[in-house]
């Protein structure tokens, strides 16, 4: 078995981010905030799904890719929470964290649900959206001849699933293991060697196009600096001698710093230069700043009074190793 472990999203990490430093009254407030919940419900139904992978007893070799993102031929993206490739098929997952009674009309293709307070909402029909996937991937696996199936799984155990079409299978988590042995018995001859199979993994991871943000505010919108999380970051640290203190409680710490660097790499740029970080974090010294950056042996390229330091992809897990 290989499984590549799913990273929270781009967007959720950059709305933890701005709502720790948000300013009071920002008129978008409530918007981010909302935004913020749906995103982090998907994410941790999308966790949920993740564990029973793990418990996948399966008798060849197969692969599980998480949040993989591929573009077809209009440019136009394919979004896929899960794929599963063994030797004998493939299964594209959607992964639905909804509570209520769920109702998906095959005629119309209408999806709704009903709340416990009788109120009825729609939502997007993920029974398309997988057939949508189905049809790309079959363009792309052409030469690998493996059967593709679809599943929407629900992780919530509150949802219940009333009418829905037969064109995609629909069931909760727990139905994950009895389906994928269904799966081995529907297709019961090996399409690919190992190494086939191998070599069409790398072609999707190939094809896979990183997150980039495309949400940007001005900075004036959200307050600076390293915030104290003792604080629940409401108030601001100060640097002195390589150690962040707390305005307000005292509260010293070194590595806090990873963690305010990733917020201005999500908020404001990916790259810094001496004097942004002087601006963004109020540090005073030029040299002191120069040593703070030198120290994580960030790439850059200029002279070091004009340098431009490039901050890593998973920056806090990066800077760990020079605390």
């Amino acid at each position: 078995m290989n499984f590549v472990i799913r990273k929270k999203p781009l967007k959720l990490l950059w709305l933890e981010a701005l709502l720790k430093r948000l300013r009071e009254r920002d008129p978008e407030a409530s918007y981010f905030i909302e935004q913020f919940r749906r995103l982090d419900a998907g994410f941790a139904g999308e966790q949920r799904v993740d564990k029973e992978w793990y418990e996948i007893i399966c008798p060849n070799t197969f692969f599980v890719l998480h949040n993989i993102v591929l573009a077809n031929a209009a440019k136009h993206s394919h979004q896929l929470d899960t794929l599963f490739i063994c030797n004998h098929f493939m299964l594209v997952v959607e992964i639905k964290n909804i509570s209520g009674k769920l109702d998906f009309d095959g005629i119309t293709y209408q999806c709704t649900r009903t709340k416990p307070d009788g109120t009825v909402e729609g939502f997007p029909n993920a029974i398309t959206q997988i057939q949508r996937h189905i049809r790309f991937i079959k363009i792309i696996s052409k030469n690998y001849s493996l059967p593709i199936e679809g599943a929407v799984i629900f992780s919530n155990p509150s949802a219940i699933i009333e009418n829905h079409p037969n064109t995609v299978p629909i069931f909760h988590v727990s139905g994950l293991q009895s389906h994928i042995q269904s799966l081995y018995k529907k297709h019961p001859k090996p399409i690919l060697t190992d190494e086939q199979l191998t070599r069409f993994v790398q072609l999707i991871r190939a094809q896979h196009q990183p997150q980039e943000l495309l949400t940007r505010i001005d900075s004036s919108r959200f307050r600076h600096g390293v915030l104290c999380p003792k604080c629940k970051y409401k108030n601001q640290m100060f640097y002195y001698r390589g150690i962040w203190k707390c305005s307000v409680c005292q509260h010293t710490s070194k590595e806090i710093f990873a963690e305010a660097l990733q917020d201005y790499q999500l908020l404001v740029n990916r790259n810094i230069t001496n004097s942004q970080l002087r601006k963004f974090f109020g540090i005073e010294s030029s040299d002191a700043a120069n040593r703070l950056l030198r120290k994580f042996n960030f790439p850059g390229i200029g002279t070091t009074k004009n340098r431009v330091y490039h901050l890593p992809e998973n920056l806090t897990e990066y800077m760990k190793q020079f605390f």
